[in-house]
């Protein structure tokens, strides 16, 4: 199963300059407590940005360029993103979509559920989550943390 997971504040912004715009620990561990021992899946923009393969998860990233990531250790290179997600949209197995923006608007056709911390607040972004309509989802979970709301989606049938 797809889900794309991402922080995002009340305009949809998810980052600025190749990073977070914020810093919020609580979203960070319940990102981690989320995406441990599962597969992520991220564009290069985003592997660059954590500057290493997350521990105790399949890291697979999205480039055309491997040759620029052949010296990292505990990766998978995924050049045909399109195939990928036909392959395993299907799949028992779940995958988490972290990003970025292009990576995130290819996922959204085949994703089944969407966890989306909603930060409070607007800040300073220069990269969005791509616009979804939300009568295409069931709000499933809500969890309220004192700087974010954390929504999952579930794609209708």
């Amino acid at each position: 199963m797809i889900t794309c997971v991402v922080a995002m504040d009340e305009q949809g912004g998810i980052g600025l300059n190749g990073s977070l715009p914020w810093h919020i620990k609580e979203d960070l561990i319940h990102f981690r407590n989320m995406t441990l021992h599962h597969t992520i899946l991220m564009g290069k923009k985003t592997f660059l940005s954590i500057g290493k393969a997350l521990p105790k998860r399949r890291n697979l990233v999205v480039t055309h360029h491997p040759e620029l990531l052949k010296d990292e250790k505990n990766l998978e290179v995924i050049d045909d993103i399109e195939t990928f997600f036909k392959e395993n949209s299907n799949s028992e197995e779940m995958i988490y979509v972290i990003g970025g923006a292009i990576v995130y608007a290819q996922a959204l056709p085949y994703a089944k559920y969407l966890a989306i911390s909603h930060i409070k607040g607007t800040f300073t972004c220069d990269t969005f989550f791509p616009h979804f309509d939300d009568n295409d989802y069931d709000i499933i979970k809500i969890e309220t943390f004192e700087a974010f709301v954390f929504k999952m989606y579930e794609k209708k049938q």
